[in-house]
C-alpha cells in the first residue's frame, strides 16, 4: 500500500513538472531571474489578464499546480 501511495505521488510531481514546463512554453510561467540571498530561480505566474504573481519561487509554482491555489511560502522545498 505504501509503495503505491508512493508511486502516486511521484506521478503526480512528474505531471506538475511537466505542466510547469508547458506553461513556461506558453509564456504563462515567465523567468525573473535569481533571488540574491538564495540563488533560486524566481518566476513570474501569470493568472490572468490582471493577477500576476512576481518573484515566485519554482515550488511555490508547482505547489500552486498542484492544489489549484497560490500562495508565497518560502519554507517550501
Amino acid at each position: 500500500m505504501k509503495a503505491l501511495l508512493f508511486v502516486a505521488m511521484l506521478i503526480a510531481q512528474l505531471s506538475a513538472e511537466k505542466r510547469f514546463k508547458e506553461m513556461q512554453d506558453d509564456g504563462t510561467i515567465v523567468y525573473e531571474g535569481e533571488d540574491e540571498d538564495t540563488g533560486r530561480s524566481l518566476f513570474m505566474v501569470t493568472m490572468s489578464d490582471s493577477i500576476r504573481y512576481h518573484y515566485a519561487f519554482e515550488t511555490e509554482v508547482i505547489n500552486y499546480i498542484k492544489t489549484g491555489k497560490f500562495q508565497y511560502d518560502n519554507q517550501i522545498q
